[in-house]
């Protein structure tokens, strides 16, 4: 989704964004009141949150994982998989294929 346009509204308990898109599509992050939000930073505040939203809940994924981990694994998948880079191999038959017609 394309956003076209960002709105700020302020509430009693705070800022809500919407993230308009296209058509009528939108998001909209409800940010509570807080001493230091104010409508200079609250866009800033509800991309930050949006972005939490989206990454991955477990903390199992290949972000949070050591690197040394992930290049050990990585090499293992590849002495596995190996030779599936290697190309196909086509062979023909040399025995000529009988004409059906042949003999009648």
């Amino acid at each position: 989704m394309a956003l076209n346009d960002i709105t700020v509204y302020q509430t009693e308990d705070g800022f809500v964004v919407e993230f308009g898109g296209e058509g009528e599509d939108s998001i909209a992050v409800t940010l509570r009141s807080t001493p230091e939000l104010n409508s200079d930073n609250a866009v800033s505040r509800a991309k930050t949150l949006l972005a939490a939203a989206i990454e991955p809940v477990h903390g199992d994924g290949a972000r949070g994982k050591d690197p040394a981990l992930l290049e050990e694994e990585l090499e293992e998948g590849l002495e596995d998989s190996f030779p599936a880079s290697d190309p196909v191999s086509v062979t023909s038959s040399s025995i000529p294929m009988r004409d059906p017609n042949a003999g009648r």
